[in-house]
């Protein structure tokens, strides 16, 4: 298991930020750009190495929702989230694997299946002055993914408040 601190600057033009894990050591670099309508943000390995791109819907009907795709430029996944009271639920459509993110609003805790085997935890701390969340990879090489969902996730919730 690897544990990842997904931190936005609090000053920062573009949105940018690093991605450390518990020992505080860099493990990926998050770009987002000065003026997006979609809050697009990139994600890199310490190679810069591009990873994924996160980006939102620009019109939404009902709920809002963002996209993911690859270093290719191939839209890989849509997330969205799903209407439910007092729950925070995502789904992600056009995934090669079934992925179900589910969790508490009053907890602001989330889970993360894929194939229904539980992947990582996504939680975030309500003490700090920019949005920080602690996630808990079970297995490394989902580690990326998980990073850019969260992204997304949170990119939909700032949408959300937007609104």
């Amino acid at each position: 298991m690897i544990t990842l601190v997904i931190k936005n600057k609090m000053f920062s033009i573009k949105g940018s930020s690093t991605v450390k894990d518990e020992n505080e050591v860099d493990r990926f670099t998050v770009k987002g750009a000065v003026f997006s309508l979609r809050r697009k943000k990139s994600l890199y390995d310490m190679d810069g190495n591009l990873l994924y791109v996160v980006k939102n819907k620009l019109i939404r009907w009902f709920m809002n929702s963002c996209y993911i795709y690859d270093a290719d430029g191939h839209k890989i996944a849509r997330i969205k989230q799903k209407f439910k009271l007092f729950k925070k639920e995502f789904t992600l459509k056009g995934y090669a694997d079934e992925i179900e993110i589910k969790g508490d609003f009053i907890q602001h805790c989330l889970e993360i299946f894929k194939n229904g085997e539980k992947i990582g935890e996504v939680g975030k701390k309500f003490v700090s002055l920019v949005d920080r969340f602690r996630l808990d990879c079970y297995k490394e090489e989902d580690a990326a993914l998980l990073v850019a969902l969260v992204i997304a996730i949170d990119n939909i919730n700032d949408k959300n408040l937007s609104d």
